[in-house]
């Protein structure tokens, strides 16, 4: 499972970026995985079809510094040029301005840096604006949210309910996203709220999907969730707009597999959720789960 729900408690500090310009490789202990084919490649696979997307769509588990670093420095690679930056971590509507420093750019365009446990996604927004990328909000407005919630996806926005209406879940879908909100909420939802919580999570993807398609050619950097080709963005994005080509990029953690059997199974179980996974090692957490642990 993803950890796309939760932020993680553990302070982990950021790493510094390279300011070589060669382009991004995965380290001895990664792994870069098309899933089309479930084959081992090389980061310039990645970028020659990043560079004919009209949408690239960069996933990440919110608390990995290193899933920061390497999507920063596909930010700085020609294939991602004179784009758009859409961010779910800052509301729709939104655009960072211009100024001397980074973090008062980002807080005034709505980034709440506590809750996005800044300085983790620093390398990612410098990166961005060091390549003058214009960087948009993408996500529903935290005003916005408890209605959706409350009204089960009734009062949301007509034009994101339209994109929506475009772009149904399969009933198996449909499961595949009540499971992924129970688990991350450690299987203490009540169940009353599930069909809230369903209709802000694709309300959050229908905003993002909303913001893509108005600053095209676009990059949208978001939890791992919001890149899922059968539930989130891309889905959306396909039903409306079938013309647009995107590339779906997930960065996931994952030991080295225990061999060839192994590792074609687990890319087996992703196949049709993304286009590419990129997995880094597992990070040491405290389990966001043990404090809702009976006794």
């Amino acid at each position: 499972m993803t950890r796309f729900f939760q932020l993680a408690f553990a302070a982990i500090f950021y790493m510094n970026l390279p300011t070589a310009a060669a382009a991004p490789q995965a380290a001895a202990d990664e792994a870069l995985f098309r899933l089309s084919d479930k084959s081992a490649v090389e980061t310039q696979t990645l970028l020659s079809d990043m560079q004919s997307a009209d949408v690239v769509l960069l996933g990440e588990i919110h608390d990995n510094p290193r899933h920061h670093d390497i999507r920063a420095q596909l930010l700085r690679e020609p294939a991602l040029n004179r784009r758009s930056l859409v961010a779910e971590h800052m509301d729709a509507g939104q655009q960072v301005g211009g100024g001397d420093k980074l973090l008062t750019r980002l807080e005034q365009a709505g980034f709440d840096a506590k809750g996005w446990q800044w300085p983790l996604h620093q390398p990612l927004f410098a990166a961005a604006l060091e390549q003058n990328m214009a960087v948009y909000g993408g996500n529903l407005p935290r005003d916005q949210t408890r209605p959706v919630l409350k009204s089960r996806g009734n009062s949301l926005d007509p034009g994101l309910q339209t994109l929506l209406l475009h772009a149904p879940l399969s009933d198996d879908n449909l499961k595949a996203l009540r499971r992924e909100i129970d688990e991350g909420h450690c299987g203490a939802l009540p169940g009353m709220m599930f069909e809230g919580m369903m209709a802000v999570q694709r309300a959050r993807d229908a905003a993002m999907a909303d913001q893509l398609m108005k600053h095209l050619p676009a990059v949208l950097v978001s939890g791992n969730g919001h890149a899922w080709k059968h539930l989130g963005v891309p889905h959306i994005l396909a039903a409306n707009r079938p013309n647009l080509r995107h590339i779906s990029v997930l960065f996931l953690e994952h030991a080295a597999f225990s061999d060839a059997a192994a590792q074609a199974e687990w890319l087996q179980s992703w196949q049709g959720k993304a286009d590419y996974v990129w997995l880094t090692p597992p990070l040491s957490r405290p389990d966001p789960c043990q404090s809702l642990q009976k006794p």
